[in-house]
């Protein structure tokens, strides 16, 4: 999955087992992933987060 890192200000790609999906305080899904020692944070579509759930 990709993620922007702003810290570096590059495009990264994280591998889908690396990838943690929550639950955000307003019911909509995100993914989180930590590269490097930065945490990454993404919003993700319906099909995204059916995706990282199986």
């Amino acid at each position: 999955m990709k993620f922007y890192n702003v810290k570096t200000r590059q495009a990264v790609d994280v591998p889908d087992d690396k990838v943690t999906l929550v639950t955000m305080k307003n019911g909509k899904k995100a993914a989180k992933a930590e590269m490097n020692g930065t945490k990454l944070f993404k919003i993700v579509s319906k099909e995204d987060a059916a995706r990282l759930a199986a």
